[in-house]
């Protein structure tokens, strides 16, 4: 029976966030509430308009929560049908904050849902920050996130066409990144909503797309760094790696063979050009 990342083991969730931040305090959401200081809507300026849908229809974004993460200077704002799951990315986030890779680098997030990932890149002092995503929801909502934290003149995001989901689709064929970071879809099915393309990656084709890609986009000596909470899926990204003749470490003190299929926080892979 396929499981959900939300629908995760929570006293194992508990556990293995304890062991991987220690101290570090977990992300705190918030609903919209009527007494809380900031807004219940986000207002869009004129500088960050609405996108068309898959159907043509203007995509308005609706506020649903605000998240409270440590190394970000603002509350993340989270829009409806937006994928907001922290847990995923505790050790990549903590890479983002103690690698000098990150100092003046060119970095492309592929699958930025809200935005995290990318801000706390721009936090860390990347140079520029491309992202994207398929969800029209999710583009304005990372570009609203990085307009409130001052980050706009190093942020760009794309919208992916959904009949085009591949990790390279809306990028230049030329393009060259010091780093390429992912959080993507970990599940083996097909995915219905465009919530669901958040979730579900059918015959791990983004997963083999974005490994494949690797030697191609990143800059010499640069790295890809993807984040996955997912048994088969990690071992299909080795499987791939040595294919493609690429390194893959992965960053995590756990036993890969020790894990449940599904598992969080997410372990964090490293491939880098041999």
């Amino acid at each position: 029976m396929m499981m959900q990342r939300r629908n995760s083991n929570v006293a194992l969730s508990a556990l293995l966030l304890v062991l991987s931040i220690g101290c570090s305090r977990e992300a705190e959401t918030q609903p919209i509430v009527g007494d809380d200081q900031r807004p219940s809507a986000i207002p869009l300026e004129a500088s960050i308009a609405n996108l068309p849908g898959e159907d043509g229809a203007v995509v308005e974004p609706r506020l649903v929560r605000w998240a409270s993460i440590p190394q970000l200077p603002k509350d993340v704002a989270i829009m409806d049908t937006v994928f907001w799951e922290p847990e995923d990315t505790t050790s990549l986030r903590l890479r983002i904050f103690s690698d000098p890779i990150l100092r003046d680098a060119e970095v492309l997030e592929i699958g930025t849902g809200s935005g995290l990932i990318s801000l706390c890149c721009l936090q860390a002092g990347a140079a520029r920050m491309v992202a994207t995503d398929l969800n029209p929801a999710a583009v304005e909502n990372a570009r609203w996130n990085a307009s409130e934290m001052g980050f706009s003149d190093r942020f760009e995001a794309r919208l992916v066409p959904r009949r085009s989901p591949g990790a390279w689709t809306v990028i230049e064929p030329d393009a060259k990144y010091d780093l390429i970071i992912s959080n993507p879809p970990w599940e083996d099915s097909k995915p219905v909503t465009v919530e669901q393309f958040a979730l579900y990656d059918p015959s791990f084709e983004l997963l083999q797309s974005l490994v494949t890609g690797a030697r191609q986009r990143l800059k010499p000596s640069g790295k890809m760094w993807l984040a996955y909470g997912c048994v088969t899926a990690i071992r299909k990204i080795q499987e791939v790696a040595a294919a493609e003749k690429l390194r893959c470490d992965l960053l995590d003190d756990r036993e890969l063979s020790e894990l449940p299929e599904l598992f969080l926080p997410g372990m964090l892979i490293e491939i880098s050009v041999l």
